[in-house]
């Protein structure tokens, strides 16, 4: 991949729960007691993080460590992720958009996928992830996962309230996300996970990488792309009130293809 190639998407948050990162760490395994993941989430502002500790990474499981983060954090203009299969629903229906992405929709959350292969466009949470295994899971010992999903909640509590980072200017995540004066929109304790059936009509964004074969992978999806576009990264983003997917250069709209998602 040719180096300085601009990425102009989703760097930086300008406010509290304006961009959320997450990604799924594991399998881990417990000895004697299986294997779990950890659903982790940090605001790319305040570095406040939220982990789930989860036993697999099934969508619905996703879908419930979210909605429980939502609850804790507030609700996040963008959620940031990868391509993991659990996030984005089914190769067999690319057109149809899984729990996670649909949960989204439904609390006006818009779901940012980024490149496919460039884990470091997340590159907060994969941070934090590391900081997970180094600090908290390869450093203590658990007798089983009900010991470990109670620590770890012990662990996110911990690092929230005396974690400090330089981009903070030395204020930990607690006191940024605290002071920063912002409106936070929080879901009720008592919500459950909603009917999903159908599809909100709002916004769905990747971030893509075109190559030299000119072609913008959509969930598995080819499409043929001009090649003033290659070697360069945009924005797909998927409308769903008038059936399109528009593909932009920065700020630019440079081309529009009809697309209409699935049930």
């Amino acid at each position: 991949m040719p180096k300085g190639v601009e990425y102009p998407y989703f760097t930086e948050a300008l406010t509290v729960n304006n961009i959320h990162q997450a990604d799924l760490v594991g399998p881990r395994y417990i000895k004697g007691d299986g294997k779990f993941y950890s659903f982790n989430v940090m605001d790319l502002f305040s570095h406040q993080v939220y982990i789930e500790s989860q036993r697999t990474k099934q969508d619905r499981q996703i879908a419930s460590s979210l909605l429980k983060c939502w609850k804790a954090m507030g609700l996040p203009d963008f959620l940031q992720i990868d391509n993991e299969l659990s996030f984005r629903g089914s190769n067999r229906h690319p057109r149809s958009p899984g729990l996670v992405i649909r949960l989204c929709l439904h609390f006006g959350v818009t779901p940012v996928f980024i490149p496919i292969g460039e884990p470091w466009r997340n590159g907060a949470i994969e941070k934090f992830n590391d900081t997970y295994n180094k600090k908290f899971f390869r450093r203590q010992w658990f007798p089983s996962y009900a010991t470990l999903k109670r620590q770890s909640k012990n662990f996110q509590r911990f690092h929230n309230k005396h974690h400090r980072y330089s981009c903070l200017k030395g204020k930990t995540p607690l006191q940024v996300f605290r002071n920063s004066g912002g409106n936070i929109v929080t879901i009720g304790a008592n919500k459950k996970l909603p009917k999903l059936d159908s599809v909100p009509d709002d916004n769905i964004i990747l971030i893509r990488f075109i190559r030299s074969n000119h072609l913008l992978d959509i969930f598995g999806e080819k499409f043929k792309v001009s090649k003033d576009l290659v070697y360069s990264y945009v924005k797909a983003v998927i409308v769903p009130q008038i059936h399109s997917l528009q593909l932009y250069l920065g700020e630019d709209l440079v081309n529009t293809f009809d697309y209409q998602l699935t049930v």
